[in-house]
């Protein structure tokens, strides 16, 4: 008899013990999972916070990169990290970037910019830069159509200058510019410039405040216009 009542309060201990691991198990199952709802909650109601997003394809290649940096694993460019979205091509080459602009990248190679700029811009099969907008730091905007070895075809507005205007160039060697064609307003004058791949003005129309428009023509090698 007494080993029978021995052995029922044995039962009766475990089955208490057993019972309270039931219930810290249960209470760690809800701790986790309240962490997890934490980690995985926006910071604030309709608002998601992630340093960057990797956007794939069907056969998982990486095509849209979102971020502040952007994701490098499937970009041929890996110097280009700014805060930005990038659309990428099949092979991974930049085929277009929205926010803010990346170095030049013209044959391949990076070069500086003249200032800090945040636009769009777009970009060849090979990923060179061929055209964008934006807004640059040193007070332009501009709006441009590039060939290959730089600007073709320029609208701008230049804070510094007041010039605001369309200029078109020669086709000439990266980092060799040479104007064909500026037209445009500056303060009260409004002109059409012509120029010859040597930057001599060879023709201007312009109109001055109140005067009578100008028509000036010149030979090669002239001195510029007054």
């Amino acid at each position: 008899m007494q080993a029978q009542v021995a052995i029922e309060r044995r039962l009766d201990r475990l089955e208490r013990t057993i019972r309270r691991q039931r219930m810290m198990l249960g209470g760690l199952g809800l701790a986790g999972a309240a962490a997890l709802l934490m980690a995985l909650a926006p910071a604030a109601p309709g608002t998601i916070e992630a340093q960057g997003i990797r956007i794939v394809d069907a056969a998982g290649k990486p095509r849209i990169l979102i971020g502040a940096p952007p994701p490098k694993e499937g970009r041929q460019r890996q110097d280009a990290q700014t805060a930005s979205i990038v659309v990428l091509g099949p092979d991974g080459a930049d085929r277009l970037i929205l926010g803010e602009e990346p170095p030049v990248l013209v044959g391949g190679k990076a070069y500086p910019r003249i200032a800090s700029a945040y636009g769009l811009l777009i970009h060849d099969a090979k990923g060179n830069e061929r055209g964008g907008f934006a807004f640059l730091d040193n007070g332009r905007a501009v709006m441009s159509l590039d060939r290959p070895g730089g600007d073709a075809v320029l609208l701008t507005a230049n804070d510094q200058t007041g010039f605001a205007g369309l200029v078109v160039n020669y086709q000439n060697p990266l980092g060799k510019y040479a104007e064909g064609l500026r037209m445009g307003t500056k303060d009260d004058t409004a002109w059409l410039s012509l120029q010859d791949r040597a930057e001599g003005e060879r023709a201007r129309l312009a109109v001055e405040g109140q005067a009578a428009p100008k028509l000036i023509a010149r030979p090669a090698g002239a001195p510029p216009a007054p």
